[in-house]
Order: structure tokens, then sequence, then C-alpha cells
């Protein structure tokens, strides 16, 4: 029994969905693979589809998909997400490990009625095959119309470009624009002459118009720049594509064969059931 512990513990996947427990036809784990191989180029999101013979003694089926959702790393890392199918077939029981990053759209009350819903009536009628692949469908229609989470505003780009320039230094420069403003009016409101004003700002002017300023924006469009191809490369990494050759990818696109999961890790949310 401890041997049925570690069988999926120790064994590193070979695919998106991992059928040890062999209840799925080859047919259905080929289908699955592919359709999980796309989903994760469009979406980065990793969904695992793990049968086992049976969880061992003194062992839950909750513990077990943790352990295995962390060994495995399910998810992209510092996205986390990734959703975990965990079928144990002697002990007729199974779970919906949901990531961090999914739980706000995949729900612990959606986790359970996916499985009684929809796994439940198909495995009590012996169709493994369609009650995976249905509750995998379900699983990837979730996650395609996740919406945000409650109360986390989204950003627009040009929102996303002034938090990007200010967490890069770029707050700094744009504190001493409105400051220095803020100096000539202090020094003016004590001056006894008003024409000093019209000097003073020509001489500043002057000054801004051939150093500072030229360096101020040059500063912000580096900024721009780097958010820029930043977002770029991140996002073809995210899919597992190179980049392309002028942000330092190789130009080639993605590789064949099963690499892994993304490092990503569980929430602790999902349900879990019986049939």
């Amino acid at each position: 029994m401890f041997l049925t512990l570690l069988l999926a513990i120790t064994l590193s996947p070979v695919g998106y969905v991992n059928d040890f427990a062999s209840i799925l036809s080859p047919q259905t784990v080929t289908s699955l693979n592919q359709e999980l191989t796309d989903f994760t180029k469009n979406t980065s999101a990793e969904i695992s589809v793990v049968t086992i013979p049976s969880l061992g003694s003194d062992q839950t089926i909750e513990t077990y998909a943790t352990e295995l959702f962390q060994k495995w790393g399910i998810g992209k890392a510092k996205e986390d997400n990734g959703v975990l199918l965990l079928i144990s077939r002697d002990d007729r029981e199974m779970r919906i490990e949901v990531g961090y990053g999914l739980e706000p759209v995949i729900t612990d009350i959606e986790s359970d009625h996916i499985i009684n819903d929809v796994l439940v009536p198909a495995f009590q009628n012996g169709d493994y095959d369609a009650g995976v692949t249905s509750a995998v469908e379900r699983i990837k229609d979730d996650i395609g119309r996740g919406e945000p989470e409650v109360g986390k505003p989204t950003l627009t780009f040009a929102s996303e470009v002034l938090l990007h320039i200010f967490n890069a230094g770029g707050g700094v420069i744009l504190y001493f624009i409105f400051l220095i403003p803020v100096f000539i009016v202090s020094i003016l409101a004590r001056s006894k002459s008003w024409w000093a004003g019209g000097i003073f700002g020509g001489v500043i002017g002057w000054i801004f118009l051939n150093g500072i300023f030229i360096i101020i924006i040059s500063a912000l469009l580096g900024l721009l720049l780097d958010y820029i191809v930043s977002k770029t490369y991140k996002k073809h990494k995210a899919l597992g594509i190179d980049p392309p050759w002028w942000i330092g990818g190789g130009g080639k696109g993605p590789g064949g064969g099963f690499g892994g999961f993304g490092g990503g890790m569980s929430g602790g949310g999902g349900a879990s059931g019986r049939w």
C-alpha cells in the first residue's frame, strides 16, 4: 500500500494526463493531453489529471493532492494558476485541488459542483472517459471566462505604464518636476520686485530646454520602452514560446514533448468527493 502512495509522488509526470490507475482509454489520454497542451499555450494555466490505484493506508486524498501538487509544481511560478484533478480508483475518491491564483475563479463551491454534477454521475455509470473529459472541459471554461478578484481593480495600459515608471524610479523624477515649481514660487513670493519672475523664469526655461528637460523626457521614454519589451518577453516565456530576437529570444517556436510543469503552488482550495 505504501508503494501506491509513492507512485505518483516519485514519478515525473509524462504529460498533463497521468493515468497510473489505467482507467482511461489511450484515445482519451492522447486527446486530453493535446487539448491541455494547447490550453496552456493560450492561457498559461496548467491543468493536470492524475489517476492512482489507491491512496494507501492512513492517507487522505486531500493530503495526497496537496503533496502531489507541490511536488510537481502545477501551474506557473508566481502565477500559481494550476488545477489538479486527482482520482483514486480503489478508494472511489476524487479531489480537485486549485492553485492560489485560480481560487477566485474556481471556488470551493464550483469545485464541488464539478465533482457532484459531472464526475460522480459518470463514474457511477462506469464511464471514466466521459466524466474526466467533461470535468476538464468545465474547468477550462471556468478559467477562460474567469473574472478578476472582487475588490481588485484591473489596470488600464496607461495605469500599468505609470505604475511601472514609479516602481522603476520614475516617481523620483516626477516628484522633482512638481517640486521645482513649488520651490520657485516660494522664492518669488518673498521677492519685492515683480520683474524678477520674468528673468528667473527665462533662465530656468533655458536650462530646462537645453538640459534637464531632455534628460527627464529621455528617462521616461527609456522606462516606457523597458516596460513594453519586458512585458512582451514575460508573455512569450509564460506561453512557452521563445521571445523575438530583438528582445533576447532565439527566434524559435515551442519545442515538442512534455517538459514538466511551471512551479506553481496549491492554495489548499478545492473540493473532494466519492462515487
